[in-house]
């Protein structure tokens, strides 16, 4: 698979080089770690989201980042992508709080507001999906991407990711046991585009499994790979991304029970660097593995409650192979 174009903007700055190497350390008791909003001269954006504004930019950063150009996007065959775990959370608290008369976005509509702005902001007219729950959704559009560019639905995929939390501040306070401090608000877009052959993506999704069934089938998918000469444990690493920095570290201590002694992968807990950014996690966790690029396969697991999801996206072949093909794991019996 092709990256024609990345951004990454967090609370931290801008790209990978500004996260820190430990989040909690960094953000020295802050809570929240906030971005601020872009202004735009288009007067029709003047009643845009935070989440809409966040999105265009950084769209605008891969274009100024990358050889893409914004007429690159126009058209049927770019598909638009979109994931988060926030963007309806500000809509609900501004229905519930403020004047019903002056309200621009309902609940639960909101999160369809970002793709149609960004839609028409740079005249994407191609698919479009929209992924919403915990650091799921992120896996969750980068498979979807993969599988409309090898259905040949598209020439090109964009993935915007959103996470925004200083409009709900006192609410995620109240349930600060839920996730890690601290927040991180986060924009990031993936422009990936088919190559003429192929690498193979493997994916896997499971609802209402225990710690020990997910464990079983990560371990269970592991060894398929190895047993197809997909993977060796020489060249596969493990990262994992859960609703807290705790709920990752009992992921992996659970996963190096379960494994065989000295054949462990390496494994790491994305949102130690990170901060919590849900839905971005999953994508950040990505460039960091194609950027360090110190192994040649990358599972990268996810939780949110009960519902897992497991990408496995090879590192090296995707600048040696191009597209990349999909493929899924079979489930527990």
């Amino acid at each position: 698979m092709n990256f024609r174009g990345t951004s990454v903007i967090t609370g931290w700055g801008e790209g990978l080089s500004s996260l820190p190497t430990d989040a909690t350390t960094a953000a020295a008791g802050r809570q929240i770690l906030p971005l601020s909003t872009p202004q735009f001269a288009d007067d029709r954006l003047r009643r845009a989201t935070r989440e809409c504004a966040l999105a265009i930019t950084a769209v605008e950063q891969m274009l100024r980042h990358s050889s893409v150009s914004a007429a690159d996007l126009v058209g049927q065959r770019t598909a638009l992508v979109y994931a988060s775990a926030s963007s309806y959370i500000a809509a609900n608290w501004a229905f519930l709080h403020a004047d019903t008369s002056n309200v621009m976005y309902f609940p639960y509509t909101a999160p369809s507001a970002v793709p149609g702005e960004v839609s028409m902001y740079f005249n994407i007219t191609g698919p479009y999906l929209s992924f919403l729950s915990g650091a799921n959704a992120g896996i969750e559009a980068l498979w979807q991407a993969v599988t409309l560019l090898n259905n040949d639905q598209c020439d090109r995929a964009l993935i915007l990711v959103v996470e925004t939390f200083v409009e709900c501040a006192e609410l995620y306070t109240r349930g600060r046991r839920l996730l890690s401090w601290p927040l991180v608000e986060t924009a990031v877009c993936l422009l990936l585009e088919r190559q003429p052959t192929f690498a193979t993506i493997d994916y896997y999704a499971g609802q209402e499994m225990t710690d020990s069934q997910a464990n079983e089938q990560l371990i269970r998918n592991v060894r398929e790979l190895l047993a197809t000469g997909r993977a060796t444990q020489e060249t596969t690493a493990i990262t994992l991304c859960g609703p807290t920095v705790r709920n990752g570290q009992q992921m992996a201590h659970q996963l190096r029970q379960h494994w065989p002694p000295g054949s462990v992968p390496p494994l790491s807990v994305v949102n130690v660097r990170t901060g919590t950014c849900l839905a971005a996690t999953p994508l950040i966790s990505l460039l960091l593995a194609l950027a360090e690029a110190q192994r040649e396969q990358l599972l990268c697991l996810s939780r949110w409650g009960k519902v897992w999801s497991m990408l496995r996206w090879p590192i090296e072949k995707i600048h040696q192979d191009g597209d990349c093909e999909a493929s899924s794991f079979s489930p527990l019996p």
